[in-house]
């Protein structure tokens, strides 16, 4: 299965789980019905049946059991973030000084840019000393990393690369959002037996007061201090079956994401080894936050422990898990004694400057999607380590990752240049613009490749940000991107990478979208799509049309009623996308196969272009990992 096959695979799991859900809460429905019966219609003898009774038990269930489901739904809205802070996690401080945290960041980031994903938060949790992490979120855009205290004392770099680049695989494969919506039927489902559990406070309250005397009000209390016990009962019931739900949607998922890592890293070693720490480790992979177990399906090993492990566990066995990856594991765990020894990274190679021309090939790059390999980790590896150090850690702070944007901004025409130095003066705080002039000499001088690279990683910082800092800066940016009256390919790609992940992480959150079925319904969103990547890859103009029709083709077959748009804006762009990233995930192959064909059709491809289709396939919610240069095109 290739990475739209996966994200197929995740909307049939999503379909499903409503299908159990409706079950669920019919089969609580139910449960409540005969508690009340037996309860209220003591007299009678044999099955009571009370159709208006039975209705309006149903619909009231259904509103209890929704109105929790929506509640935690709503509280989940913010995506990852909240996730991370109900664990306990707090926020890594990209630019800490601490080697620990310094390899972890560094880690995250090297995941992030092998695979063609932004870099997402990171979180600690500082109270867990058992292992493990989780990713939460219900998109790239809004994705979080969490590691508790226990990775970082006991894994080396090795086995955390392999436990991030696991967690890395549930947000390429699409397993986060029905992570959370689990998240949210588990608390609508339980939501019964907090009635329950009202009722019965309730009523031992009002016991208290008749308890010397028979009284009305008395057996009305013992009444109420049973249907509390009974609703309890009725709605552990319920969570149990939504545990075994919960355990069936998941299991698998590891298996697949384990596999997913190993590609990853083409080192399974790490991975095992990271799961043999943990059977070695007193504390194992135990989380002791209060909300573990209703989380216990994000995690990279079972959190919390059952008393079903076999039908309710929600991750496989770990001894397993292990002789998937290294099948001569004799099932023997050592025991572990001491936290990991924390080394500075090395060095690595330099890169090629310049805009080079990278030799590749349409079908490679299409397969490649939510594919990364270890060519691409260690591509992502040398990036990061080619990075001067005072862009890396400008790029770390909020205050001055804005300069480090404005300063990939600045062109290189002297007069344009000043006119955009000018407008920072006049209109940024004095230390955002003096911190802009002082790392402008230092970005000036950067390989191309190393652009798109820095831009991902101030992204993960600027969401720090407030809205009306937020405001002003995406207002300067437009005025930079917009000074010369011409756009280029990188700031055509800076604009889709900061609306694609920054506009969405400052505006509402989770916005549902019809799914578009029809690739005939989006057929003018296509030709505006493809006529803009034509018009940005290819300068002459007779060329053009030419290759807007190979990239029709490769769409629809044929190019018929397909129409070449001579001057495309960036707002039409916009717009496009925005229809487009709605279509089902099979669909998304053909458009973004359509965008490689447009942009390849040289065989050779920019740094800039490949910049570009990256920014664009990222839109459609399709990460596109780094295009790595061949010995032919070097």
């Amino acid at each position: 299965m290739d990475f739209f096959d996966l994200q197929d695979a995740a909307r049939r799991r999503t379909n499903i789980l409503v299908v159990y859900y409706v079950l669920a809460v019919f089969a609580i429905a139910i449960s409540v019905y005969l508690v009340l019966v037996a309860i209220f219609n003591r007299q009678s003898f044999g099955f009571y049946w009370d159709l208006r009774l039975f209705i309006t038990v149903v619909l009231s269930t259904l509103a209890v059991v929704g109105v929790g489901t929506l509640i935690r739904g709503l509280q989940l809205k913010q995506g990852g973030q909240v996730v991370a802070e109900m664990l306990g996690g707090s926020l890594v401080d990209s630019s800490s000084k601490d080697i620990s945290m310094k390899r972890l960041v560094n880690v995250v980031e090297e995941m992030a840019l092998a695979s063609g994903t932004p870099v997402p938060p990171v979180y600690i949790l500082e109270n867990e000393a058992g292992i493990n992490a989780f990713a939460a979120g219900f998109s790239t855009g809004d994705a979080v990393i969490g590691v508790t205290r226990g990775c970082l004392d006991n894994l080396n770099r090795e086995q955390l690369q392999g436990v991030i680049a696991h967690e890395f695989s549930h947000i390429i494969n699409g397993d986060m959002r029905l992570n959370i919506r689990l998240m949210s039927v588990l608390a609508g489902i339980l939501s019964i037996a907090t009635i329950g559990y009202i009722l019965l406070r309730t009523a031992a309250f009002s016991s208290h007061r008749y308890r010397r005397r028979e009284s009305r009000g008395g057996r009305e209390a013992l009444l109420f201090i049973m249907l509390g016990i009974a609703l309890i009962v009725v709605g552990y019931v319920g969570v149990f079956f939504a545990k075994v739900i919960k355990s069936a949607v998941s299991r698998q998922r590891e298996y697949l994401a384990d596999a997913s890592a190993v590609q990853f890293t083409r080192n399974p070693q790490g991975l095992a080894g990271a799961l043999k720490v943990i059977g070695g480790l007193t504390s194992g992979s135990k989380m002791v936050s209060e909300h573990a177990e209703e989380a216990s399906h994000l995690f990279f090993a079972s959190g919390v422990k059952s008393l079903f492990s076999n039908i309710m566990s929600t991750h496989p066995n770990l001894t397993n898990r292990i002789k998937v990856l290294d099948p001569h594991f004799n099932g023997q765990f050592d025991e572990v004694q001491s936290t990991v020894k924390m080394v500075e990274e090395g060095a690595s190679s330099s890169l090629v400057s310049g805009d080079v021309k990278l030799a590749t090939d349409s079908e490679i790059v299409v397969r490649s999607v939510g594919s990364p390999s270890s060519d691409h980790v260690h591509y992502a590896s040398n990036i990061l380590q080619n990075i001067p150090d005072d862009v890396i850690r400008a790029a770390h702070e909020p205050f001055s990752a804005r300069s480090v944007i404005y300063c990939l901004l600045l062109d290189k025409n002297e007069v344009v240049r000043q006119r955009q130095l000018d407008y920072l003066k006049r209109h940024c705080d004095h230390g955002t613009y003096s911190e802009t002039l002082n790392v402008a000499k230092t970005v000036e001088l950067l390989a191309t490749e190393l652009r798109l690279p820095i831009v991902e990683i101030a992204i993960s910082t600027l969401r720090q940000l407030s809205q009306d800092q937020y405001s002003a800066f995406r207002e300067h940016i437009n005025y930079m991107i917009e000074a010369d009256s011409h756009i280029n390919l990188f700031e055509y790609t800076l604009h889709h990478v900061v609306r694609r992940h920054l506009d969405y992480a400052f505006s509402d959150k989770n916005a549902n979208v019809k799914s578009i079925r029809s690739l005939v319904t989006v057929r003018a969103e296509c030709n505006v799509l493809l006529s803009a990547l034509v018009q940005a890859g290819h300068s002459t103009e007779s060329e053009r049309p030419i290759v807007f029709q190979a990239g029709i083709e490769n769409l629809f077959g044929d190019a018929d009623s397909a129409q070449y748009v001579p001057e495309v804006s960036l707002a039409a762009v916009d717009e496009a996308l925005d229809v487009l990233v709605a279509v089902l995930p099979k669909m998304k192959r053909s458009i973004v196969k359509a965008c490689v064909a447009c942009i390849v059709y040289d065989q050779y491809i920019t740094v800039s272009e490949a910049e570009l289709l990256r920014a664009v396939a990222d839109s459609l919610g399709c990460p596109i990992p780094p295009i790595i240069a061949t010995d032919s095109s070097l």
